[in-house]
């Protein structure tokens, strides 16, 4: 049985780990407790009827676990296209085991609902960006902007706030003077958009546009701090330093800025979020949104370093050492997520 099981990580390396995603949502569907707050979803809300029924919310959870095993493939080919295999599946297996995600994943959030849909938009956009810059003209389809566009408009369509990340995206192309790509992308996500709230309002409100207008309406209320920027700004950086867990999360931080050029379109839009997200943080679910873009970003930028570092090559052991430090700390959160 190990000797099989073996051979099937070492064959079929992606499709083992997210197996092993879904045996962990599965026990998080199972074992945590509490239905998390659902208030972001834009059209979603839970009849409290159907809380009194276990069946409803286990399949619910399962079908939100299921859902969210996109978040690692699409993870996966980001980091394939800007990295190697190898890291590619390091980027998987963090995404599978990383300690928050069974739990969260499970639960209706709607930025974690979104990110499939932000995700695969990014992959079509870093693909065929690739694609220019490399001068492979004969691959590139600019097709492909306009459903990297509605894939985004999806997204926005989940949760309004990830209109920050599209921003970002759509400056980081113009910035990279590829109008024509950004053009593209701006009309995918306005049919996107058109769409779903036009289509969704009328058949909710019997009039479209009514939840996006009332979204804008209050937008200003977003900002109103209830313990001071500053508190803000120290939350989020220990979501960056503790959240991400130490010492790897120290090594995402240097390896982030570190890449910030090299990989703008990923580094940029998610750091723009970020800086957002600081300054409505009574909604912590934006945080969320910047986490694989961030991890990639961070991850392929410090494995860049520590392989061309005399430092790092002299002292593996140390590099080891951290790596481990990582990996009890992270199963210790991971089981506390469990049992509380």
């Amino acid at each position: 049985m190990k000797e099989n099981l073996f051979f099937f990580s070492i064959k079929h390396p992606l499709l083992y780990i997210l197996s092993l995603a879904v045996v962990l949502k599965i026990l998080a569907a199972l074992f945590t407790d509490g239905w998390l707050n659902d208030i972001d979803f834009n059209y979603y809300s839970i009849p409290t009827s159907w809380l009194a029924n276990p069946w409803i919310v286990y399949i619910s959870r399962l079908a939100l676990g299921a859902f969210s095993l996109l978040i690692i493939t699409t993870a996966y080919r980001i980091t394939k296209i800007i990295a190697d295999k190898t890291t590619a599946l390091e980027i998987a297996t963090f995404g599978a085991l990383y300690w928050a995600v069974p739990d969260l994943t499970v639960h209706p959030n709607a930025s974690i609902v979104a990110l499939p849909f932000l995700l695969y938009g990014t992959v079509l956009i870093l693909r065929q960006q690739y694609i220019l810059d490399n001068l492979e003209t004969e691959k590139f389809h600019r097709t492909s902007f306009i459903i990297a566009g509605f894939c985004l408009g999806l997204g926005f369509a989940v949760y309004y706030h990830s209109l920050i990340y599209y921003i970002g995206i759509l400056i980081t192309l113009f910035i990279l003077k590829n109008w024509k790509g950004a053009l593209m992308t701006l009309i995918g996500y306005v049919l996107a958009v058109g769409i779903t709230q036009t289509i969704i309002d009328l058949v909710i409100y019997h009039k479209p546009f009514v939840a996006m207008t009332r979204f804008f309406g209050d937008f200003g209320n977003c900002f109103n701090y209830v313990f001071g920027l500053e508190f803000n700004i120290k939350i989020v950086g220990l979501f960056l330093l503790v959240a991400l867990v130490p010492p790897m999360s120290v090594m995402l931080i240097f390896g982030f800025f570190r890449v910030f050029r090299k990989y703008i379109l990923l580094v940029l839009p998610t750091l723009i979020t970020l800086v957002y997200s600081i300054f409505i943080l009574d909604d912590w679910s934006v945080l969320l949104l910047t986490v694989p873009t961030y991890v990639i970003a961070g991850y392929v930028g410090w494995k860049e370093f520590h392989k061309n570092s005399a430092f790092w090559t002299k002292n593996k052991w140390l590099l080891l050492t951290c790596y481990m430090i990582f990996a009890v700390l992270n199963i210790a959160l991971m089981i506390f997520t469990f049992v509380v």
